[in-house]
């Protein structure tokens, strides 16, 4: 439950935080939707992995939190499975949700190349079936 609530939290600061468009429907003279990262920046990593083998979901989940948690720079971390409360609209199509937060743009580049999560993703990725990435910062 604490873990399907830090990715509803997340995803509704994404929500929050994304630039309104004008009335007109197009955007202002210098006006952009997006924003360039900087080293101040907190970021939200979230990876939604849908495995060839549900069956390697468990696995996957503590290799995850062996190696992924205790990553220097990680300041959030959980994992989650999708649940169905029976609203059609929501996108249920993966196997287990990642979402890891940082202090700043730089904590989280250093987590790319750190040796446990490259160990992981190269351990992992020819198991998954899809992987899709979400980042977002505030």
């Amino acid at each position: 439950m604490r873990s399907s609530v830090a990715i509803i939290f997340s995803l509704s600061l994404f929500s929050c935080g994304t630039p309104a468009l004008p009335p007109s429907g197009t955007l202002a003279p210098n006006q952009s939707t997006s924003r360039s990262m900087t080293s101040a920046q907190s970021i939200q990593h979230l990876v939604l992995i849908k495995l060839k083998d549900k069956n390697d979901r468990a696995a996957l989940e503590e290799d995850c939190n062996a190696k992924l948690s205790s990553i220097p720079g990680v300041v959030e971390f959980s994992l989650a499975r999708p649940i169905d409360i029976g609203r059609k609209n929501v996108d249920g199509d993966y196997d287990v949700a990642i979402y890891v937060g940082f202090p700043s743009t730089n904590a989280y580049k250093n987590y790319l190349v750190h040796p446990d999560h490259l160990a992981l993703v190269s351990a992992w990725k020819e198991k998954f079936q899809s992987m899709r990435i979400y980042d977002f910062g505030n």
